[in-house]
C-alpha cells in the first residue's frame, strides 16, 4: 500500500499538490483531498 501511495497524485480542492513541500499545503475546513492512484497510460 505504501508503494502505491508513493506513486499517487494528490489534489487539494482540485489543485494538484505536485512537488510542493507538505508543510506548505494548507487544508481548509471542509476541503477535499483527492488521491489518484497510478493507472495505465499515465
Amino acid at each position: 500500500f505504501v508503494r502505491v501511495l508513493l506513486r499517487c497524485s494528490f489534489l487539494i480542492d482540485g489543485d494538484p499538490v505536485g512537488t510542493r513541500g507538505h508543510e506548505t499545503v494548507r487544508l481548509a475546513e471542509g476541503g477535499t483531498v483527492e488521491v489518484l492512484p497510478p493507472f495505465a497510460g499515465g
